[in-house]
């Protein structure tokens, strides 16, 4: 096969982007003809050692006129008219390369499959129609109702969570195939390396991957000012990119409860200095409502005890107190209680660890992910 795969952009080390460019390296050691189309590739803070084992067409955008989901939606019907009719299918990831998808499968009648990781925020999450979205939210939204109802032959999702928010959405049916990971067997040779440098070697630390809005950092902050009165090495870090007006916000809530001590922003970080922080943590946090979480199969990859909102889709691949614990999205006091439980009882926490390091050797890997992704483009060819 020939597989056109389109992503809007490879700018930054997000779990978004190592799926599209594992699933297209894998794909093809299976022998196919792989191309990923996007807007902005940064060879230095996106995956350096991946980037170059695929062919990648930058299609920048140019419309210094535009702004916002306007400039977007220029910049993606560019990059659905250069894709050429030598592709057998198309493979779209975030959002908002469906519309770029739309373009092209118009154009071309190529087959188009969608890896929707989540539809755009707007349709589930209330902060997303806040502020200057409330003027223009409405307009995309039917248009981007339109490009995936009249161009996807197939949606592909995480979760069954957001496949019923894809279905509710766009009316039409989804597959879930569950995104891969690197499984090996770190051991706990690197946790000093990290606790060292930041000086947490008689710490308890607390660790959560993101700090975007929908990923619930106040949660993780609140629940530390329930438990600090009783455990004074507690430490939280939080590692992720974000724009320094909102982690301004998250460092005045830290400073209001009185826990700014106990928090750290360590920012974008390297693969390396990630896997040193997962080894490095006792208690791996995603109090998030997202469609999956590439950073909480990681953790439990280092054996780590995960903790992870109902609302979160990589619950459902968590048996509660045996691979990881579920709490109630948004119930802070929930989530403090079930910190504690992990810090009162070492011994729950590495049954937990081994058994979530067990459950994802067995059942995620990117072979696995590509195979099932490739069925999923045949089944699609054939059918039409």
């Amino acid at each position: 096969m020939r597989i056109a795969i389109i992503n809007d952009a490879f700018a930054s080390s997000a779990g978004g982007q190592r799926q599209c460019l594992k699933l297209a390296i894998e794909l093809q050691k299976r022998g196919h003809e792989v191309e990923i189309f996007t807007s902005i590739v940064n060879y230095k803070t996106c995956f350096p050692e991946l980037l170059w084992k695929v062919k990648i067409n930058a299609v920048p955008y140019s419309y210094n006129l535009l702004k916002g989901h306007y400039k977007t939606l220029a910049g993606m019907i560019k990059m659905g008219c250069c894709i050429s009719d030598k592709f057998d299918v198309i493979n779209n990831h975030n959002f908002p390369s469906e519309w770029a998808a739309f373009v092209a499968k118009k154009r071309l009648n190529i087959p188009v499959i969608w890896m929707c990781n989540e539809p755009p925020f707007w349709f589930f999450q209330a902060e997303a129609k806040r502020g200057k979205r409330k003027l223009y939210w409405p307009l995309f939204e039917v248009f981007d109702k339109i490009a995936v109802k009249k161009s996807m032959d197939q949606i592909v999702v995480l979760s069954n969570m957001i496949g019923e928010i894809v279905k509710r959405v766009y009316g039409k049916d989804f597959k879930v195939v569950r995104s891969g990971i690197d499984i090996k067997d770190y051991g706990n040779t690197m946790w000093n390396i990290f606790k060292k440098k930041y000086g947490l070697e008689n710490s308890f630390i607390l660790l959560q991957v993101g700090i975007h809005y929908y990923k619930k950092p106040e949660d993780s902050i609140k629940a530390m000012a329930y438990l600090d009165y009783k455990y004074k090495n507690l430490k939280l870090i939080f590692i992720g990119l974000t724009d320094e007006k909102r982690k301004k916000m998250l460092i005045n809530l830290s400073q209001k409860l009185g826990v700014a001590n106990k928090v750290l922003f360590l920012g974008p970080v390297s693969d390396k200095e990630l896997e040193q922080a997962y080894a490095a943590c006792d208690i791996f946090l995603f109090p998030s409502f997202q469609s999956w979480s590439l950073s909480t199969v990681e953790a439990m990859v280092f054996k780590k005890p995960v903790i992870v909102s109902n609302k979160c889709g990589v619950s459902e691949i968590i048996d509660n107190y045996k691979n990881g614990i579920i709490v109630n999205h948004a119930e802070v006091k929930n989530l403090a209680m079930e910190i504690e439980r992990l810090i009162e009882d070492r011994e729950l926490r590495v049954k937990i660890g081994m058994n979530a390091y067990i459950n994802v050797k067995e059942n995620l890997s990117w072979e696995r992910y590509a195979e099932n992704m490739e069925r999923i483009f045949m089944d699609v060819i054939n059918e039409r």
